[in-house]
């Protein structure tokens, strides 16, 4: 069957077996769509010197594809967490002396090395001595991505070069979710109106400080973030370094939202600091001045929605993974269309962050609620005259639950049943490939 999987990180890594099975061994298609906002670790430091968009996730995912081990090797590549000594080993890289080239055809190999000296090259030129480019940590297959999609233009046909090179089975495609060569941030709307603005930030946040999430006197109907009043006002107040020097140092507008402008380098993505102080009610895109806005989703994840028999909410971070993908809302609005597709939303086995509060119902209603709102605003963007709120049910967007039996999210079945959604539990503490692909092929198999 044709199968599509929503959701990035490496959590979804561990399933592609079972989803190579059932599609791409079988002659037909599977397709990633992945999230292009994640701010956080050597991404952070790309997109202050570089811009354009987060591509952490989609290395992470073809990485994991590729059919030649070596090429994937080298995606997987990370610097050592020492400035100095990550320099050295970049510069190795970028000279073609470096041991990670070893195994790698010379033909391979100089093709991969044109794109990342193309990103040397842009880092020469956007960094001075004061604010340069910190390479601890970074990821060689991020410098990759980031140098051919500034020599090609395109981040899709970067996608799709990569994956050849790394020879991935021509029925595997991997999509990021916004096609755009910009840098595109997300922001939580808390319960108790606190905003969380950043992906990093929501992820593994850190103690808000009170000037950043409160909100200014001047702010739009809805009220997610600055007007273009305040926006100047902060500007010329942010620090003391001249207008040139800033927007040398950061690939963005001279003003970004502070929380965005600061280095999320050092994040550390198993840290379990501190809850929110409540629960997330929404997720939204923004610019740099913190105002919400809608982008489209890529056309040719939606074109791969439409031919789905199945479409996957994989596991992974609820917020920052799967919901930047589904509150686009032309790709909310063609699953919600989408009659005869199975629709399964598989639920993490563990809480993290971003869903302490939730238990399986609210963890489902949480998707449906940010599908449904993307769904309306897409039809009223679409020029709709007709503003009543459309009546979506959740079966329009998830058809099944898939759940461990022993996982920290407590599911009520009855609930879940009464609003059409059928429940299957496997007996495990943990979602394994194998398990999951017997109970995917009985649902494909279901009326």
């Amino acid at each position: 069957m044709n199968l599509v999987v929503l959701s990035g990180g490496t959590a979804s890594n561990a399933l592609t077996d079972c989803f190579a099975k059932l599609s791409q061994d079988q002659d037909q298609e599977l397709t990633y769509i992945l999230p292009i906002s994640d701010n956080g670790g050597s991404t952070s430091e790309i997109l202050r010197v570089v811009g354009g968009p987060a591509i952490g996730d989609i290395r992470s995912r073809v990485a994991k594809l590729v059919g030649d081990p070596q090429v994937g090797q080298l995606l997987s590549y990370r610097l050592p967490n020492d400035n100095i000594k990550a320099k050295e080993e970049w510069i190795s890289i970028v000279e073609g002396q470096h041991p990670v080239w070893q195994q790698i055809p010379t033909q391979v190999k100089e093709m991969c090395r044109a794109f990342i000296i193309h990103m040397q090259s842009e880092l020469l030129k956007k960094t001075r001595s004061a604010n340069a480019f910190r390479f601890e940590k970074a990821s060689v297959g991020n410098f990759f991505l980031t140098g051919a999609r500034l020599f090609l233009g395109s981040l899709d046909a970067t996608v799709e070069l990569l994956m050849r090179i790394g020879r991935c089975s021509p029925h595997c495609h991997i999509i990021p979710c916004i096609s755009t060569n910009h840098t595109h941030h997300i922001a939580a709307i808390l319960a108790n109106g606190e905003i969380i603005r950043g992906q990093s930030q929501i992820s593994h946040p850190s103690k808000p400080s009170p000037v950043q999430n409160q909100l200014p006197p001047s702010i739009s109907e809805d009220g997610f973030g600055f007007s273009t009043k305040d926006a100047t006002e902060n500007e010329n107040n942010v620090d003391s370094t001249s207008d040139e020097e800033q927007e040398e140092e950061f690939a963005n507008p001279v003003y970004i939202l502070p929380e965005l402008k600061n280095s999320q380098l050092h994040f550390d993505k198993l840290d379990v600091g501190e809850c929110f102080s409540a629960p997330i009610e929404r997720l939204l895109y923004i610019n740099p001045y913190g105002e919400e806005i809608k982008p489209t989703g890529n056309s040719r994840a939606v074109s791969k929605l439409k031919r789905a028999d199945m479409v996957i909410y994989s596991i992974g971070s609820l917020v920052t993974s799967l919901l930047p993908i589904v509150i686009l809302g032309n790709i909310a609005d063609v699953i919600a269309d989408a009659k005869d597709t199975y629709k399964v939303l598989l639920l993490n086995n563990m809480r993290d962050r971003e869903s302490f509060w939730l238990d399986g119902l609210h963890y489902v209603q949480l998707v449906v609620d940010s599908m449904s709102r993307a769904v309306q605003t897409h039809k009223e963007t679409k020029g709709s005259k007709d503003n009543t709120p459309l009546n979506l049910e959740w079966s329009n967007f998830v058809s099944d639950v898939v759940y461990t039996s022993k996982g920290e999210i407590q599911v009520d079945e009855h609930e879940l049943k009464v609003r059409g959604i059928r429940c299957h539990c496997i007996e495990s503490d943990k979602m394994e490939s194998d398990s999951l692909e017997q109970v995917l092929k009985m649902i494909s198999s279901l009326n």
